[in-house]
């Protein structure tokens, strides 16, 4: 599905990769209440996984556009890039201060880098063993639980892999188990998601590091 809601910045197509959609606060709400539109279409969710930390807030987005409620359940898998960028305490203050286009090749840039790197590795990443056991134990008390895990953006698919792995493992025999996510950046990945926005697509999103202007 390419169609994304009104209010979303979309770049031309580039040699440096795909093109870079810009989604400020209430795109993104949009884009999330339209994702989970289209989940209901399909499927009925009893709760929704967050990936943190871009999924876990794209769950929640989710959760809050449905008349009827529905739980959100945290996971964290690590991925090194973030992890690095977010320990640099004046990378934020840095691209905010860059003009857009050039922080749009950066973003480029980065992402063939970090594509690149998570294909040729293809090893999936570390789960927080606190949380895995809090969603098992849930999933485990609830009746037919049909679980939806949501991320932000799926790249080569390794963390969301990881994730499905991980459920599958630990949910009850008969347990439904699909995925959503914003965007899917690459054709290929290792595991596609069941529902998905926009792909072959980069989102700069409302808590990206450079997102502030």
């Amino acid at each position: 599905m390419q169609r994304m809601p009104p209010g979303v910045t979309e770049a031309r197509r580039s040699w440096l990769g795909p093109p870079l959609r810009t989604l400020r606060q209430p795109a993104f709400d949009a884009a999330c209440a339209e994702l989970m539109r289209l989940v209901d279409a399909d499927y009925t969710p009893t709760v929704i996984v967050g990936i943190r930390t871009g999924g876990l807030v794209v769950a929640e987005a989710m959760a809050r556009s449905r008349a009827t409620p529905l739980p959100v359940l945290p996971i964290t898998c690590r991925r090194i890039s973030t992890g690095t960028k977010t320990r640099l305490p004046l990378v934020r203050t840095a691209l905010a201060r860059l003009p857009r286009p050039v922080t749009d090749v950066m973003r480029r840039l980065e992402h063939r880098w970090i594509t690149t790197r998570r294909t040729r590795q293809d090893r999936p990443q570390r789960i927080d063993q606190a949380e895995a056991d809090v969603i098992a134990a849930w999933l485990h008390t609830a009746s037919q639980p049909r679980v939806l895990v949501a991320d932000d953006a799926v790249d080569s698919g390794v963390t969301l892999a990881t994730v499905l792995r991980l459920l599958r493992a630990a949910g009850p025999p008969g347990m439904a188990l699909r995925s959503a996510a914003i965007t899917q950046t690459l054709d290929h990945p290792i595991v596609t998601p069941d529902y998905v926005l926009c792909r072959g697509t980069l989102c700069r999103f409302p808590w990206s590091l450079d997102a502030a202007r």
